[in-house]
């Protein structure tokens, strides 16, 4: 089972697939022959780089993101609309925390999965099948977890309720008992014993729902785990954050004739 990480690389390798064709295209209705210098414009010192013949753009997310958002308003404004350009911007920021290797829940890693796939059904992107695959199984796998985990505490909370009435009829039980033997001589004997049933009543009604975790992958790093926090994930946030970011990998490049 992928973990989120690796959804999320997935989804943006699928994006800068689907991507391409279509700023290409668009690029080229409105600036022609020189549409590469027009995307080389505006980018950053070691970004659109050519190869030797100098007639190659090498692509990568970022790359096709920055260009539809410095020219959106002379080339995609007139094809796509305000909520696509909020998309933009928002897989941008994204994908700069995926660069940084940031840890990402189910929060982000759904709403990852659904801004890529909403940017590729607007740009008609074949792609947008397979993201929506698995944007639709990692929702399927949250809330078949979140579904088990109700209904696990659920029958924890009717044994405590069944161990209340059990404690409650065994204190009233032996309390009549107490006094229809030994008479309200006994009264300080019942109520000890009334305390020590109040007590442990007290303590099983109180008591916290226990960890209902089987032998299972981390959402986050995929490996084997057997609660509900992730050990190797604490250990590598806490411990080797340099590290990832030197390491971590980078998008594919994509070399284009232009």
């Amino acid at each position: 089972m992928p973990n989120n990480r690796e959804r999320i690389t997935r989804a943006l390798d699928a994006l800068t697939t689907g991507l391409f064709p279509f700023v290409e295209r668009k690029m080229k209705a409105v600036y022609k022959d020189s549409w590469h210098e027009a995307s080389r414009g505006r980018f950053r010192e070691g970004r659109g780089q050519v190869n030797v013949q100098g007639n190659a753009i090498r692509w990568d997310m970022h790359t096709l993101l920055t260009v539809m958002w410095d020219h959106w308003n002379r080339v995609f404004c007139h094809c796509l609309g305000p909520a696509e350009r909020s998309l933009i911007s928002e897989l941008r920021e994204f994908r700069n925390r995926w660069a940084h290797q940031e840890e990402f829940h189910f929060d982000d890693a759904y709403r990852i999965l659904d801004s890529v796939h909403r940017l590729l059904v607007a740009v008609s992107a074949r792609e947008a099948e397979a993201i929506a695959r698995d944007k639709h199984d990692l929702l399927r796998r949250h809330f078949s977890r979140e579904a088990r985990l109700a209904y696990q505490n659920a029958q924890f909370t009717r044994r405590k309720w069944l161990d209340f009435a059990v404690y409650l009829v065994c204190c009233l039980s032996l309390v009549f008992v107490i006094l229809q033997f030994f008479g309200t001589h006994a009264s300080f004997l019942a109520a000890f014993f009334i305390a020590i049933f109040m007590l442990l009543i007290q303590q099983r009604v109180s008591s916290p729902s226990p960890m209902y975790f089987c032998p299972r992958e981390c959402d986050g790093c995929g490996k084997i785990i057997y609660g509900d926090a992730c050990p190797y994930c604490e250990f590598a946030r806490d411990h080797n954050p340099l590290q990832q970011s030197v390491l971590a990998p980078s998008l594919p490049r994509r070399q284009v004739r232009v």
